[in-house]
Formats: structure tokens, sequence, C-alpha cells
């Protein structure tokens, strides 16, 4: 199993596409074209607005912090209510969305995937000191402790870091939280088949 321990310092703040605000980047593969196949990011979002158009992407966006939003897709698909923290929401960036802030700002984490690439899965966890958690990592997974501590595959990790593990055929490995409290996203992603869609 191949581990890269992630920090802030390995992260990057980029601007948004449409010119509203910006984002924190964890971390991403590049695509031949120049833009990426896969990213995951965090976003504080403090006012309402369209959301930048990512042709091509699949999304997953879930609450972290905040008293949530409204999407609105135009005739895409009906709105969606973001009110409850860490139930990750799908929708395609190529739709027409719009945000309406519930009440007050909010922080929400995201995961693009290039459509033709692959898919994703994402998980979000509340957790207490000393539960732990058993993860299948083949082919790839990303850990992000959003608070508190954990220990995992040998690495210690502490608020904001980002854990990828990648392996070339099934294993586990577990998460054991540290700390009184932890908020943990997992990640994980797979690419299509040669071949397939």
């Amino acid at each position: 199993m191949r581990i890269t321990k992630l920090a802030d310092v390995d992260y990057r703040r980029i601007p948004w596409k449409n010119g509203g605000g910006s984002t924190l980047e964890l971390v991403q593969e590049p695509a031949p074209d120049g833009g990426f196949n896969w990213r995951l990011s965090i976003a504080d979002v403090a006012t309402p607005g369209p959301f930048s158009t990512f042709a091509g992407i699949d999304r997953h966006i879930m609450l972290m912090e905040g008293n949530g939003m409204v999407l609105s897709f135009a005739n895409a698909a009906p709105p969606v209510v973001i009110a409850k923290p860490l139930r990750p929401h799908p929708f395609q960036g190529d739709w027409q969305t719009d945000c309406r802030l519930i009440a007050g700002a909010i922080r929400d984490f995201n995961v693009m995937v290039r459509r033709h690439w692959g898919r994703a899965a994402v998980n979000g966890f509340d957790f207490q000191e000393g539960q732990k958690l058993t993860l299948a990592v083949a082919p790839l997974t990303l850990i992000h402790l959003y608070s508190g501590t954990a220990a995992c595959a040998g690495e210690t990790l502490a608020d904001g870091d980002t854990l990828r593990l990648e392996a070339d055929s099934a294993e586990t490995t577990s998460l054991a939280v540290t700390s009184a409290k932890a908020r943990i996203v997992v990640v994980s992603l797979k690419a299509h088949e040669e071949g397939a869609a």
C-alpha cells in the first residue's frame, strides 16, 4: 500500500470559475487536457448565487458547517435542501445550479470526478474517542480529517490533514480516533475499466 500524507502546506486556494469566491483545493489528479480527473476541496459560501459550471464532471457536495443551503438546478432536477452535515448530495457539474443559503454562511466539502474517468463514493462520519473505522483501500481511498486527531496506516492525523492510500489489490486498513471527537470524510475513487464509459 502506498501512503501519502497531506497537510495545510500542500493545499492551494484557487478562485471560483465564476469569480464569486475561492476554494481550498486539498488534492487532485491532473488530466491530460490540463483539467483534472478528480478533485477534493472545501469551500466557504457566504452569499447566495450561481455555482460554477463544470462540463462533464459529476459532483458530490456535503455540508460541514452552518445551517445549510438549497440548491436549485433549473429544469434538470428538483431542488435539494442540504441542511444536515455529512450527507453527500450528488449532482452534475453541467447543470445550471443556484445556491440559496438557509441562515448564514456555510462550509462545504466537494468531490468532483470527470464522468468519463470514473466514479466516487463519499461518506462522512462524526466519531468519538476510541471508535474505529475499517477501510477497503483498493484502488484509491482518501481520508480527510476535518477536525480532531486520529491514527491510520501508521500515520498520525490532526485537524485538516488528508491521507491518500493506494493499493493495486484489495487491502484493508483501520482508522482510530484519538481525540474526544473527530469529523472525518472518506472518499473512494475508481477509474472505469478500459473501454468502459
